[in-house]
């Protein structure tokens, strides 16, 4: 895989791509703590029809982490900047938990930039209280004791507790990614994921296809989660929309990337299929 840097609002990003520069172009955005390492199992699958560019996100990684708050809006205007950096049209984004909410924003805000997207582990719903007490808990943790007690705490939570066993390699590997986060930037991070919105509309008003990705054994962002579609405070099933691909993954919790990557390779290619013709993929 190549890695590049370059300056885009303000901040030295570095990313990862695999495939051709003259197919079209996708960009698959990594989790909190994580980095673009996260999709090194599933970009390879997927180069024989696709660019795949995999960011990663400010104060992830390599990436620069200003001392600001790190909200999903700043981090889309990072990608969109990215987008146009590299001289991409129209593009799909895949966004794996906190990268989901950075993809809803990107779908928020540069609508003309998206012939598509997806959520991996990921949910349009904006934080509970609850999920909220629990990120100024970390806030205060990291403050206190740093960012590699935290990683090592929370890393392996992400993955089903058999995997863990079975792939230990793997699990650390994750660790080692989030280890290259700073404190500030995991702090900045969290701030900027209790601020976000309720994005549902994005689903349901979407005149695309989407795409839906859940762990049925995910205990971070559950199927419930993923696949609840607000519509005038009443919740609904995705069932009731019928351009949202919703997938369920038996036996994996929150890293299908890692704990099933030929399945989620498998089910984005499928995905990109489907997409319209009208608005394809390309880059200029």
């Amino acid at each position: 895989m190549d890695k590049h840097k370059v300056n885009v609002n303000g901040i030295d990003m570095v990313y990862e791509e695999c495939g051709q520069e003259n197919e079209k172009a996708i960009i698959l955005l990594h989790g909190f703590c994580g980095s673009s390492h996260y999709w090194h199992n599933v970009c390879p699958l997927l180069t024989d029809h696709y660019r795949v560019i995999m960011p990663q996100l400010r104060g992830h990684g390599e990436t620069s982490a200003p001392d600001n708050v790190y909200t999903m809006e700043v981090m889309a205007d990072d990608i969109n900047a990215l987008i146009e950096k590299l001289g991409i049209e129209k593009t799909v984004v895949f966004g794996h938990s906190l990268g989901g909410y950075v993809t809803l924003a990107i779908a928020d805000k540069y609508p003309d930039k998206l012939a598509g997207f997806g959520l991996i582990h990921s949910t349009a719903l904006p934080d509970t209280e609850e999920v909220k007490r629990k990120r100024y808990q970390d806030i205060s943790f990291i403050q206190k004791e740093g960012i590699e007690p935290y990683v090592h705490e929370l890393i392996p939570k992400l993955f089903k507790e058999s995997k863990r066993q079975d792939m230990p390699d793997e699990v650390e590997k994750v660790k080692e990614a989030g280890l290259k986060m700073s404190a500030k930037g995991a702090i900045h991070t969290l701030e900027g994921m209790m601020m976000r919105p309720d994005r549902s509309a994005m689903l349901h008003e979407a005149t695309y296809p989407i795409l839906l990705v859940a762990g049925a054994e995910d205990e971070v962002v559950t199927p419930d989660d993923t696949f609840s579609v607000n519509e005038q405070e009443t919740p609904k099933s995705t069932y009731d929309y019928p351009h949202i691909q919703e997938n369920t993954f038996e036996g994996v919790a929150h890293m299908s990337l890692v704990e099933a990557p030929e399945q989620l390779a498998r089910v984005i290619a499928n995905y990109l299929r489907t997409l319209s013709e009208k608005e394809p993929v390309r880059a200029l």
